[in-house]
């Protein structure tokens, strides 16, 4: 297997609410806050070539959402997720599944898009079976008030509408030495990889 860090673009948010109860003179001291206590976060992925299969792990937030939402976040950074693909040889087309940690904006927002009339969602891995947790599903298709906002219903329906979604609820074997597990963390039902590759995991 090979591992590709897949840089999707950066985007600011509020240091005491990503860091909650540590002090922000323990945090800022790793993250440094602008003066409006805005940090600077990469939305990273990870691409998984097994020559087989291309797996990729989370999207990021995508383009298609409106410039009011995106002016919110302050995105930044010249990377993007076509960009990135592109550096290593690949595209979007070539990506047989995408694993969904979780479906907040920031990690599914890429995993759909505009047709090209912008009439239409589409999927934007129109090859790729899309993986995640029925816990997680059903978190974020009816979310409570506190995440209700991190969930977009344009991210996640239509991957569903078009076919490509596979749920699962327990600890399943995408691929041989990819497993993924399930863990009520950062949002209920999150999905973890487990990868196992020359003896290591």
């Amino acid at each position: 297997m090979n591992f590709y860090p897949i840089d999707t673009g950066n985007l600011m948010l509020d240091g005491g609410a990503m860091f909650g109860v540590v002090p922000k003179v323990m945090w800022s001291k790793l993250y440094p806050c602008d003066e409006n206590n805005l940090c600077n976060w990469s939305m990273r992925c990870l691409l998984i070539d097994t020559q087989e299969r291309k797996i990729l792990i989370d999207c990021g937030i995508g383009d298609k959402q409106s410039k009011k939402f995106m002016g919110h976040y302050f995105l930044n950074g010249e990377e993007s997720l076509d960009g990135s693909l592109a550096k290593l040889g690949f595209s979007v087309d070539d990506i047989t599944d995408v694993i969904l940690t979780h479906l907040h904006f920031d990690h599914a927002g890429g995993a759909i898009r505009w047709n090209e009339d912008k009439t239409d969602y589409i999927p934007t891995f129109k090859n790729a079976i899309y993986w995640t947790s029925k816990q997680q599903w059903e978190w974020a298709t009816h979310p409570n008030n506190r995440e209700k906002a991190s969930f977009l219903k344009e991210n996640i329906l239509p991957i569903k509408e078009k076919g490509t979604l596979k749920l699962i609820d327990s600890e399943t074997e995408i691929y041989p030495g990819i497993s993924v597990r399930l863990f009520h963390g950062h949002t209920k039902g999150q999905v973890i990889p487990f990868i196992q590759d020359k003896g290591k995991t």
